[in-house]
């Protein structure tokens, strides 16, 4: 029965899912249905919930599709050792923490590299607020915290 609605759903919306789809025939339907729906409509490339970063000791930011197992990109990240990756809560940015005294702040769509905060000390980790989604937070092997503004990358706080 799910099939069925999903593919009179899916027929009802073509396309253009988003322009065209009769907004009372969408808030009918169930989660399990819309999101059978995205699949049909949203390239696994597009879907970061399917991505996987991975880093590597000479300094490469290497993204996966984590549903065929594929490299979809390698990125020349740092100059030393990665010692740690994590997204924002949003997907947009990825932000990584090396041994090159930065952590960077990535572009998760093209890849760009938005910022680097410079570090005294070897940086061993990075990890965005739950809280504040504005910030991201980076510390190092000396216990220095710094929390940085990821929209212009400034140190707020050390």
């Amino acid at each position: 029965a799910r099939a069925r609605h999903a593919d009179s759903l899916y027929e009802a919306a073509g396309e253009e899912l988003a322009k065209r789809a009769p907004v009372d025939v969408l808030a009918k339907a169930d989660s399990q249905i819309l999101a059978e729906i995205v699949d049909r409509h949203v390239e696994k490339r597009q879907r970061r919930i399917q991505e996987l970063a991975v880093v590597t000791s000479n300094g490469k930011l290497l993204i996966y599709d984590t549903a065929t197992g594929s490299s979809l990109r390698t990125v020349e990240a740092h100059n030393s050792s990665i010692a740690c990756v994590a997204y924002s809560f949003d997907s947009s940015m990825i932000a990584t923490a090396s041994h090159d005294h930065t952590a960077r702040l990535w572009n998760a769509d093209t890849h760009a590299c938005l910022y680097s905060l410079q570090h005294d000390d070897l940086v061993c980790a990075v990890a965005f607020s739950k809280l504040n989604r504005s910030v991201v937070a980076s510390c190092t092997d000396d216990r220095t915290c710094k929390i940085w503004n990821i929209s212009n990358g400034e140190c707020l706080k050390t």
